[in-house]
């Protein structure tokens, strides 16, 4: 079914719904009675078209908009009815979301928000059990309040894909709630079944932040977002049992029957090409066990095959890293004291290198990262490729920066994307100079 066929089945319901699809010339009113259209069929490509830079028009009634914004922090779902590209959706789940950086630190001590303005989720099954966008469950909306160039997470994402990485897909669009402009938002794919089943063809497990360093089945079950109702983490108790029993000379046998090892290194070539320092080499001591965050693992069903996927990229792309220069922690690869440092916002951190398996991966695969960061280099990562990426979402965004609200105004955004261009060469020059020391 195509999308007129999709939008012709809607206009011959709109006599008997409440609330019209805005083909049919009606207007959306209360978001609890709108039309379910699914057009899943279409595919999820249309969303994360990179050369097309869409609306999403949101619209909440009053009560539930006032109550998002009185409980933002919360991360509860309200009702809403979204518009776009002529098909209306609905009712669907909007929330504010964010870890740390994106959504606490928006607010001050007495609550109140000090962010122009927040990342948002929807959720399109959450009151309608089938109901999909182009195949999508979930939806990402990221404010990037953090960075005023808008460029970082879609660009970062762009070098994991590139180099043969499951990854999510990320564009930008513009939202609108209630006929008022939010702005510009980073339209992030979600990591979730659908993904595993696009990306690896299977509904494996999938978890969200929780690092194979115990064997106790508790943190791998509260880390499960797909297939939670019939838990079954197994494979990812057997698989850091088996890390924890390597040692520097059985680890490379132990990673292989585990893990699809040149995939391994393409994630680590470009993880440090972007130097998402925020990811799976940043470890944070906050008077627990040291923890790292901003991945996910697939969890193949049918084998024991464990596969790394990249997961928040607005601390990426920058020069020098904040982390290691500001507050002086070690590379990911350099060995030294195993003593917290002090790092960002009074949190202590962890030199990465004295995580076992992230230790090990710098000693043992260093030849098979080297090896991955020289073809990444001299393939879709050339400074030109870089380039063309950014300027083509850097002319696509212009204006709608110019007309954002919320944003960062065009004079910073244009000094911003400048400046992420102008340290493209000095990325690859860090990580060519670590490959050939």
């Amino acid at each position: 079914m195509d999308a007129g066929a999709v939008l012709s089945d809607a206009r011959a319901t709109c006599a008997a719904a409440i609330v019209a699809l805005a083909a049919c010339g009606g207007e959306a009113t209360a978001p609890t009675d709108a039309i379910t259209v699914d057009a899943s069929s279409l595919g999820a490509e249309v969303v994360f078209d990179e050369t097309a830079l869409r609306t999403f028009e949101l619209e909440v009634a009053p009560a539930d908009w006032q109550e998002l914004q009185d409980n933002a922090q919360a991360e509860q779902y309200v009702p809403a009815t979204l518009r776009y590209d002529g098909g209306t959706y609905g009712p669907i789940g909007l929330r504010y979301k964010g870890g740390y950086g994106t959504l606490a630190l928006c607010f001050d001590g007495s609550g109140n928000r000090t962010c122009p303005k927040l990342s948002m989720k929807l959720k399109f099954d959450e009151y309608v059990d089938d109901l999909r966008f182009y195949g999508l469950k979930k939806l990402n909306l990221h404010s990037m309040v953090r960075d005023p160039s808008h460029l970082h997470d879609r660009l970062a994402y762009a070098v994991y894909r590139d180099a043969g990485v499951a990854a999510p897909r990320a564009v930008h669009g513009r939202l609108v709630i209630n006929g008022e402009l939010q702005g510009v938002f980073a339209v992030i794919e979600e990591i979730d079944g659908r993904f595993a089943r696009d990306r690896f063809g299977a509904d494996g497990n999938v978890y969200k932040e929780v690092w194979p360093v115990g064997t106790a089945p508790g943190p791998y079950e509260a880390a499960l977002v797909t297939n939670e109702d019939l838990p079954d983490v197994d494979r990812m108790v057997r698989f850091a049992a088996a890390l924890a029993a390597a040692d520097d000379t059985t680890f490379r046998a132990t990673l292989e029957a585990w893990m699809d090892v040149p995939t391994l290194a393409r994630y680590l070539a470009a993880d440090r090409l972007v130097d998402a320092w925020d990811g799976i080499v940043a470890w944070y001591v906050t008077g627990g066990p040291a923890f790292n965050h901003n991945y996910y693992w697939y969890e193949d069903p049918g084998a024991d095959r464990m596969t790394l996927v990249p997961w928040d990229m607005d601390n990426s792309m920058e020069v020098p890293s904040p982390i290691r220069t500001s507050y002086g922690m070690p590379d990911w690869h350099e060995a030294g004291p195993c003593a917290a440092i002090q790092v960002l916002f009074g949190i202590q951190g962890m030199p990465p290198n004295c995580d076992p398996l992230i230790g090990r991966l710098s000693r043992v695969l260093w030849d098979d990262y080297a090896a991955a960061t020289r073809e990444l280099l001299d393939g879709p990562a050339t400074l030109a490729a870089l380039e063309a990426r950014l300027d083509a979402a850097r002319n696509q965004l212009r204006d709608a920066v110019a007309e954002d609200p919320n944003g960062p105004g065009s004079a910073t955004w244009e000094n911003a994307a400048q400046q992420l261009r102008d340290e493209l060469p000095l990325l690859r020059a860090r990580v060519e100079a670590q490959i050939t020391r």
